[in-house]
């Protein structure tokens, strides 16, 4: 009996201290990927960060609670809500000693805040227009690498565009994979004006794409010239250096 005690006695110790332990270990543990917090309140358990920075994407606030079945299965694992103007969202993030996971992403992104898609001349004039994610998990390992990824993201861009130049375009779906060591979309759009389809690779420092337009109205042609097509026989086509070669 006083061995078992004893054995409950240090289970409640540990578990006294993760329950007591600053947020801030959250963030330390997500230094590596390269992710840096300003001002960092509260515990594991209920914490808020201001201020975190993502690469070149600041976030204004960012809440943070460990997920109980982490202690468990010995990896940290994060339920993560993000506040900002550009990024609504929640999603579960994990983390190991050579890899991070991002499973069950649901949120909102601004446009512009997702450097990869607005870096693409058809989606430059899009401006304050978003990406909804809808299950986006990824998977990367402690260089950036792509793992695996999948889920679906959706974004009305080319459809607020054609409402600007009085064009039908389609609203675009959009589904991640992993295209060798990068996050890759497939992109399918299609409307009474045009159909589309199209690769976008989001490598650094720039993504390489390759977009297909199949048009059904000519008056499409002016406006897609505008957002960086070509025309190519039937079709018209955007697409990138790097992905032209390949």
């Amino acid at each position: 009996m006083r061995v078992l005690l004893g054995v409950l006695f240090v289970i409640a110790l540990i578990a006294g201290l993760v329950m007591s332990a600053p947020a801030r270990l959250v963030y330390d543990a997500l230094v590596p990927s390269g992710v840096q917090a300003g001002l960092v309140q509260g515990n594991v358990w209920n914490g808020q960060a201001l201020r975190v920075r993502v690469g070149d994407l600041e976030l204004q606030r960012v809440q943070t609670a460990l997920d109980p079945g982490a202690l468990l299965s010995g990896r940290m694992r994060v339920q993560t809500e993000i506040m900002d103007p550009r990024v609504q969202g929640r999603a579960v993030i994990g983390v190991g000693s050579n890899r991070i996971d991002i499973a069950d992403a649901q949120g909102v992104v601004a446009l512009s805040a997702w450097q990869g898609l607005a870096a693409i001349p058809a989606f430059t004039l899009a401006g304050d227009a978003v990406v909804q994610l809808d299950g986006v998990s990824v998977s990367l390992d402690h260089e950036g690498r792509c793992l695996s990824a999948e889920g679906a993201m959706m974004s009305p861009a080319l459809a607020d565009l054609g409402v600007r130049y009085d064009v039908d375009l389609p609203i675009v779906d959009m589904v991640l994979s992993c295209a060798g060591d990068h996050v890759a979309l497939s992109l399918t759009g299609s409307g009474p004006t045009l159909d589309l389809d199209g690769r976008i690779v989001l490598s650094a420092p720039q993504p390489s794409y390759r977009l297909r337009a199949t048009p059904h109205d000519p008056a499409a042609g002016p406006v897609l010239s505008l957002l960086g097509f070509q025309a190519e026989g039937a079709d018209w086509v955007a697409e990138s250096g790097a992905m032209g070669e390949g």
